[in-house]
């Protein structure tokens, strides 16, 4: 079975200049199908906190019986916990969710459910294999 090219790992130079960005109060956004393992931006930390403390607390409360969310639900879910936050002036929701997720899946937290459409996502299973 082929690994999913969104899924980690990202190199040790992105886990280092996310470790400066949080110090700057910033969190890298890593994506595993870039060069380098970074997507090229980051995120307040607190907004990034708060969008993947929402996204695992809807992976780990799956709403269908195979223990995936749709994305589309997953990014609704986000916009309605915290469209009205204060940390979100702008209000719109669906970059911070799906560049979190994103990111969530190159650090190996999320994964992706192969050929499912539309989208669906889980929280990442322990491996099989030995």
């Amino acid at each position: 079975m082929s690994s999913d090219p969104h899924s980690g790992p990202v190199p040790d130079s992105a886990w280092h200049a996310d470790e400066l960005a949080r110090a700057r109060g910033r969190v890298e956004i890593f994506n595993a199908t870039r060069p380098g393992g970074l997507d090229g931006w980051t995120m307040d930390r607190h907004q990034y906190d708060l969008v993947r403390a929402h996204i695992l607390h809807v992976l780990g409360a799956p709403t269908r019986a195979d223990g995936t969310v749709l994305l589309k639900d997953l990014v609704a879910s986000t916009q309605d916990q915290l469209g009205a936050h204060p940390a979100f002036p702008n209000g719109r929701l669906r970059n911070y969710c799906t560049y979190t997720k994103v990111d969530l899946e190159a650090r190996g937290l999320v994964e992706r459910i192969p050929g499912s459409s539309p989208q669906r996502i889980r929280l990442k299973q322990p491996d099989s294999e030995d």
